[in-house]
């Protein structure tokens, strides 16, 4: 008499990369923000941020615990980093065009850029990953 076979159900793992992305970009914009924002940390430009770094730690929360809602939460989280990041770009470049200078250069328009792609990355990949399921 041979033993039957043992059926192992993996719990719901879809959205585990796009959510490891998630939790990286949270700690490094948390980090780099935070500083830069850290005598005005009650201006609204902050708490928008605060915001778009709850929502994208909640979906990763939600993508670990097995839950695929979390997809949704990550999708709402990435979009509005992007559109935050898109705003912060226009006010830059606006900035630059009336003669004024930015408080750390350059290097302003290069972080709040990159944050922008990959927030439009993890949007596309998100879109893409729900969409699968």
């Amino acid at each position: 008499m041979q033993p039957a076979p043992v059926s192992i159900q993996r719990p719901f793992r879809s959205g585990r990369g796009i959510a490891i992305l998630a939790v990286c970009f949270v700690l490094v914009s948390v980090v780099v923000e935070t500083a830069y924002s850290w005598r005005s940390l009650g201006d609204a430009y902050f708490l928008v941020k605060v915001a778009g770094w709850i929502l994208l730690s909640w979906g990763a929360m939600q993508i670990r615990a097995g839950n695929p809602g979390g997809l949704a939460f990550l999708a709402a989280g990435w979009g509005w980093m992007a559109a935050n990041f898109w705003r912060a770009i226009a006010d830059r470049l606006t900035d630059i065009s009336a003669g004024q200078s930015l408080r750390l250069g350059s290097v302003e328009i290069i972080f709040a850029g990159s944050c922008l792609a990959v927030c439009l990355t993890g949007l596309i990949l998100t879109l893409v990953k729900a969409n699968r399921n």
